[in-house]
């Protein structure tokens, strides 16, 4: 009765010892997986990062020529006054020629 009790324990523990070493194959496994992820994530955050810095020099650079575009609306602006201006002024040049008379013209009658 004494050896089989001992066989009986000697083979539970063997098995005790085979489950103890499959389920520490099983989590180094897992932390190999998990260090992967690990690195991936990295990574990955890494590429975040520089696609996010150059989202934000994209950002710069367009905030840049939208000023411009505001620089050049206001150029044409006075552009636009200044033909308006113009117009005016040769308007009223030929205005004021209309009303005055011609110098060294007679005026159609004969003394």
């Amino acid at each position: 009765m004494y050896g089989n009790q001992m066989q009986s324990m000697s083979a539970q523990l063997n098995q005790c010892r085979q489950i103890a070493q499959q389920m520490m194959q099983q989590t180094q496994q897992s932390s190999q997986r998990y260090q992967q992820m690990m690195q991936q994530e990295l990574q990955n955050a890494q590429t975040l990062e520089q696609l996010a810095q150059r989202e934000h020099q994209a950002a710069q650079m367009i905030g840049q020529v939208l000023q411009g575009h505001q620089t050049v609306m206001e150029q044409m602006r006075q552009v636009e006054q200044a033909c308006n201006q113009m117009e005016q002024m040769m308007h009223m040049q030929v205005v004021s020629g209309f009303q005055q008379p011609y110098a060294g013209q007679n005026s159609g009658f004969r003394q």
